[in-house]
């Protein structure tokens, strides 16, 4: 999610420092009504039930906006809130369906691999440095180290 964030004000200010304040009430917005790819349902229509009339449709009319008609608008609105929990049923079902297939296609890719003694092997510094006290820039990986016996599974 920061990650989108991130790249979403990269495009957008390009260079203009200052100007991130100003855009990132957009990019928010944006997030917010886009279809997450795993649900197929965007998050705004997941809270409330309905998809959300965007700035220029109000500016520009539409045909939705043209045809709006308060009291069907209010009815719609109820028969949307009934039908919200079977709509978050759905979207959960099809987020679970989409995290099995990424599963099953990255593990088609993975190579299991045990280590042996005497192979040379990295120390993640998460492991000696859990509250990152040597900073962002630190390296990530230590050694190598020799192995010189296998306990079990994992320990060495």
């Amino acid at each position: 999610m920061n990650w989108a964030i991130l790249e979403g004000l990269k495009r957008r200010v390009s260079g203009m420092l200052g100007a991130w304040v100003d855009e990132l009430p957009s990019i928010l917005w944006e997030m917010r009504m886009t279809p997450m790819s795993a649900s197929g349902e965007s998050p705004f229509s997941l809270a409330f039930g309905t998809e959300a009339v965007l700035p220029p449709e109000m500016v520009f009319l539409t045909l939705c906006t043209i045809t709006f008609e308060q009291g069907d608008s209010e009815e719609g609105l109820r028969a949307n809130l009934d039908l919200l929990e079977e709509r978050r049923a759905e979207a959960h079902l099809r987020t679970l369906s989409y995290k099995k297939a990424t599963a099953r296609i990255y593990n088609r890719k993975v190579c299991p691999w045990s280590i042996k003694a005497r192979d040379l092997i990295l120390w993640k510094n998460e492991v000696r440095d859990p509250t990152r006290v040597r900073g962002k820039l630190a390296p990530n990986w230590e050694g190598p180290y020799r192995v010189y016996d296998v306990v079990r599974e994992g320990t060495y």
